[in-house]
């Protein structure tokens, strides 16, 4: 039993982490790309976790053995009936109507729930049995080997666990479509099946009475289980904060998904293995400076950069889970309580996931969370410090100076959240937040000082900005000016006839300056929150000549249904700090976009990303279609308050392109030595891309 209790315990923990990606990868087009698409998939990840530990908790505690096994063998079978795990038709509809404006009364709306819905109808059920294996087979084992600790199982659960969600973007999205790694997990699963299956005989040969024996050591008191919970969910909080902040403020790609779970899970693997690996002696005054320097790197926001918030805030992570890890390892129960023990990690897990997931995006306008996290992790801190059993540590020479400093961290914590909550209603700024993220509105001088100017920013991208003055209010601005990409091609077609132009992305609405009178300018924006603020805060659509169509909700599924619609300008503007939905970017989507366009139209790709490379993209697509295409590249001007701008042009044929002006302010995609690359639905790799 003991061959068989490890093997399905690991596998069925890097099934269960490595299906986490992947899920979330094959969803994430019909959601707008949004980073919270990943924080709602973590809280459903998290809440079929907890739902799998109680299941086993009470199979264990009121269930013989024998029956315990029936049970599971059942549940397995009916798991093995819901695959393969990829979304159907109907899925996909549901997510679809959750992104159509016909469905979005108000700037409320959320698709959480159309994605929990997506996710309970394709994966529910296998991610069920996958959680409750665990808990299940250690506590067989634990009957069958008195004996033996099953935390070691724990310990290699989580191993598993890490090794399945690493391997993912290394080993597997770049080699397999999404189509192909729904089977192969599929048949693992299969695989993983057969395996509890010959475990399970173990715990057949336990006799057949219910497992209700005298108690060999004390419950947990309200107190111990009390600990445990605060433990897990700040462990959890933290885990999803970090992600939303290296996500939001850093860069958005998969693989800040994979790294902090991953970091969060090898400290699960570190404490459970062994005593060796945490000690309070060294763990409190790195976790003192770790707490510190988090604190700087959210106040700095996106300044913080991408080579140094990634190492801190991974860092950081890691040292934060080490503490609250390290002190669960160290207060875990006998093996007659395991599956409670679980259990109350997982309903830690949960309650931490939906604080970040879902009630922090309602009560704050910032990522404030983080900030709540961290305080409360140096709260625990605290309080452990003064715990009878730290009397003896505290007479440590090293205890005296960390306990100060411990302390004043915790002060300034609570005083720097404090402070941003009363920040909140500063003049001149403003914040809103919702599923998509946080849009800031500031009101500053412009770059070169001469007057002032509105801004709007969505993380660490600038989407738009605007001269307060009259005179300059029409200018158009940021990647949008007159020399750019956008402004070239429009100045080019100023004397064609009046344009239909499509705009995937708003922003603060730049490029309807370019606007005539008889020109239709239709807007596709899946943030709510984004035409609100255009309409409100900006006035470039109120000053247009061009009439102005607003569209809300995901531009490809609204141009699939617009099967009558023609543009003879098509922008793809949808960024989303630093992330271009990679659903708009693959040979499918261009098929859609040129069945969109006039015979002479053309597609104008906004590309500018501190952080991506997409143009071996777009020439790898192009050269796939038979397509021209045109880079025109700009540099920053602070006369005209414009940003480094970097846009490909593409068309069927190359008479508009070939144009003298055109020509001269253009070149052939620069592929910085890239080979070009086709991005398909099924098939598509960041890593590639990445700068």
């Amino acid at each position: 039993m003991k061959l068989a209790s490890a093997a399905a315990v690991f596998l069925g923990a890097f099934l269960l982490f490595q299906v986490q990606p992947m899920i979330a990868k094959a969803i994430l087009p019909w959601f707008g790309g949004a980073p919270a698409v990943w924080t709602t998939c973590m809280l459903f990840f998290q809440a079929a976790l907890l739902a799998g530990y109680a299941y086993a908790h009470a199979s264990t505690k009121k269930l013989a053995p024998r029956r315990q096994v029936v049970v599971h063998l059942v549940a397995l079978a009916a798991a093995l009936v819901t695959l393969p795990i990829l979304p159907d038709a109907a899925s996909v509809a549901d997510a679809a109507l959750w992104t159509d404006a016909a469905s979005a009364p108000s700037d409320s709306r959320s698709p959480v729930l159309a994605i929990v819905a997506v996710l309970v109808s394709t994966i529910a059920l296998p991610y069920f049995v996958l959680a409750a294996t665990g808990p299940l087979l250690q506590a067989w084992f634990a009957r069958a080997s008195p004996g033996a600790s099953p935390y070691r199982l724990y310990a290699l659960s989580n191993a598993g666990s890490l090794l399945g969600l690493v391997s993912y973007p290394f080993a597997i999205e770049p080699w397999l479509s999404t189509r192909a790694q729904a089977w192969v997990w599929s048949a693992a699963f299969g695989a993983f099946a057969l395996v509890c299956a010959l475990a399970a005989r173990g715990a057949w040969s336990a006799p057949d009475v219910v497992a209700e024996r005298a108690s060999a050591s004390p419950a947990p008191t309200s107190q111990q289980r009390g600990v445990w919970l605060a433990l897990s969910a700040t462990a959890s909080a933290l885990l999803l904060a970090v992600t939303n902040q290296m996500c939001q403020e850093v860069a958005v790609v998969p693989l800040l998904w994979v790294l902090p779970l991953a970091l969060y899970l090898a400290t699960f693997v570190l404490c459970f293995e062994s005593e060796r690996w945490y000690s309070r002696s060294w763990n409190l005054p790195v976790l003192i400076l770790s707490l510190t320097v988090l604190t700087q790197a959210a106040a700095l926001g996106a300044k913080v950069g991408i080579w140094y918030g990634v190492p801190i805030y991974s860092l950081g992570l890691f040292v934060c889970c080490m503490f609250c890890h390290g002190e669960l390892a160290a207060r875990r129960p006998s093996a007659q309580h395991l599956t409670s023990f679980y259990l109350t990690l997982a309903t830690g897990g949960v309650l931490g996931g939906a604080f970040v997931a879902v009630v922090a995006p309602r009560i704050f306008t910032g990522f404030d969370e983080l900030y709540l996290a961290l305080l409360a992790c140096g709260v625990l801190a605290l309080a452990f410090v003064y715990e009878p059993r730290a009397q003896r540590l505290a007479k440590r020479r090293l205890w005296h100076p960390t306990l100060p400093a411990l302390i004043a961290v915790v002060l300034i914590l609570g005083a720097v959240f404090t402070l941003r909550m009363l920040s909140r209603s500063q003049a001149g700024s403003s914040e809103t937040r919702n599923f998509f993220g946080i849009l800031r509105v500031q009101d500053l001088p412009a770059p070169d000082f001469s007057g002032a100017m509105r801004y709007l920013t969505h993380g660490g991208t600038r989407h738009g900005q605007q001269y307060r003055d009259d005179a300059r209010r029409r200018e158009p601005t940021t990647y949008y000016g007159r020399p750019s990409g956008i402004g070239v091609l429009l100045d080019e077609l100023a004397s064609a006839p009046p344009l239909h132009v499509g705009l995937v992305g708003l922003g603060a609405g730049v490029i309807a300056a370019f606007g005539r009178s008889g020109d239709v300018y239709r807007y596709y924006e899946i943030n709510p929150s984004v035409v609100a603020i255009a309409e409100r805060d900006f006035t470039f659509l109120a000053d247009s000549r061009a009439t102005i169509e607003l569209v809300d909700g995901d531009a490809r599924l609204a141009l699939e249904r617009e099967t009558d619609r023609r543009f003879d300008v098509l922008v793809l503007d949808a960024f989303s700090s630093d992330a271009i939905p990679l659903h708009l970017l693959t040979v499918e989507a261009f098929e859609l976009y040129l069945a969109r366009l006039a015979l002479n139209g053309v597609l104008a790709l906004h590309l500018t990303s501190r952080h991506l490379d997409l143009g071996p993209v777009v020439a790898g697509i192009a050269g796939e279609l038979g397509l021209i295409t045109l880079e025109i590249a700009t540099p920053a001007d602070d006369e005209h308050a414009l940003l480094d701008a970097r846009w490909i042009l593409v068309a069927r044929g190359s008479e508009l392109l070939a144009r003298p002006r055109l020509a001269a302010a253009g070149r052939a995609i620069d592929l910085a030595g890239k080979r070009p690359l086709v991005f398909t639905d099924d098939c598509s790799n960041l890593f590639a891309v990445l700068k």
